[in-house]
C-alpha cells in the first residue's frame, strides 16, 4: 500500500481569510497566543523606523496541527519575517542558524544504542524566540496588529 501526500484547503493563506473564515475564533485565538509569546519573550517593540533603514516585510502563516486520525489538535499562527527579501551585503553581512548535522545525530543514536539508553524528542513551541540579535532589524508591522499590540478582526 502506498502512502499519498495530501493537502487540505482549510488552512487560510492570508490574515484576512483567517479572521473572516468559518474558524475565525480559533485563528484569532492562535494569533493572540503568538503575539503573547512574542510579548513574553520581548522579541520586538513598536518603534518609528529611521528613514535610512529598509524594513523586512512580515507575514502570518497558519497551520492546523492534527493527530494520527486527522482530528484537529490545535490551530497554529506564526508571525514570520520575510527575510528572503534582504540582499546580502546591502541588508546584512552574515547569517547564522544553529542546526545539528546528520553526523552528530548518528553519533548520538549510536551511543544511545550501545549504552541501551532511551532518547526522547520534543518540540519547543517557541524555540525560535530565544535567539538573540546583535543588530537592530526593522520589520513592517504585521496585518492585524494595532498600536496597542492587539488583534483587529
Amino acid at each position: 500500500m502506498s502512502e499519498e501526500f495530501s493537502t487540505t484547503n482549510d488552512e487560510p493563506k492570508t490574515y484576512y481569510e483567517a479572521v473572516n473564515g468559518p474558524d475565525s475564533k480559533h485563528w484569532i485565538k492562535a494569533i493572540e497566543e503568538e503575539l503573547a509569546s512574542h510579548a513574553a519573550h520581548r522579541t520586538w517593540r513598536l518603534v518609528e523606523r529611521p528613514e535610512n533603514r529598509k524594513p523586512v516585510g512580515s507575514k502570518w502563516v497558519f497551520k492546523i496541527k492534527r493527530d494520527e486520525n486527522g482530528q484537529i489538535l490545535r490551530y497554529k499562527a506564526r508571525l514570520c519575517a520575510k527575510g528572503f527579501t534582504q540582499i546580502p551585503g546591502v541588508d546584512f553581512d552574515a547569517t547564522y542558524s544553529p542546526t545539528v548535522s546528520f553526523k552528530s545525530i548518528r553519533t548520538i543514536l549510536a551511543i544511545a544504542a550501545a549504552e541501551d539508553l532511551e532518547l526522547h524528542q520534543f518540540d519547543v513551541k517557541t524555540a525560535f524566540l530565544y535567539g538573540k540579535l546583535t543588530k537592530d532589524v526593522y520589520m513592517s508591522v504585521p496585518i492585524g496588529l494595532s498600536r496597542e499590540h492587539g488583534v483587529q478582526a
